[in-house]
């Protein structure tokens, strides 16, 4: 993610307590997260902040976008 996304810092959790029985989350770090903290307990009043506030389609579109350099990224090193 640093070298397609300019995103330095990333969580990984692992959840086996979904429906699916198994799901790995990976959770980017941007800058303007810094507000909330560091620590693993600032991420769901990120996520809270984030539903409240930033759930349009621009923002969606933008992430979408993301995904898909990733997904570019990963395909052209195989």
């Amino acid at each position: 993610m640093k070298n397609v996304l300019g995103i330095k810092d990333v969580y990984i959790f692992q959840n086996e307590d979904t429906d699916h029985g198994f799901h790995v989350r990976m959770f980017p770090r941007f800058d303007r997260m810094e507000q909330f903290g560091r620590k693993v307990e600032s991420i769901r009043p990120i996520m809270n902040y984030a539903k409240q506030n930033m759930m349009n389609q621009s923002n969606i579109s933008q992430m979408r976008k993301y995904v898909e350099k990733m997904i570019l990224f990963r395909n052209q090193k195989k």
